[in-house]
């Protein structure tokens, strides 16, 4: 069974304010609110695996960078 990849902590963070992007912006385009974003990016929830992909999308990058990334700098 393929293991589901979410995002969540630092790694979000990071990938977030690396691309010029505000809380607000990524919230607006996964369907959530920046109350969400924040959340997940203090580790207490976690995108979910569709969210994942739409964020991923979102900074033009592709499932493998994001994991890879997510390995060096952890969550």
């Amino acid at each position: 069974m393929k293991e589901v990849f979410k995002l969540h902590g630092k790694a979000l963070t990071i990938l977030r304010v690396s691309n010029d992007l505000k809380q607000v912006e990524v919230a607006k385009t996964l369907d959530v609110t920046a109350a969400h974003i924040s959340q997940c990016e203090k580790s207490k929830r976690k995108l979910s695996e569709i969210q994942t992909k739409k964020f991923i999308e979102l900074i033009g990058s592709s499932e493998e960078e994001a994991k890879a990334f997510v390995q060096v700098i952890g969550n």
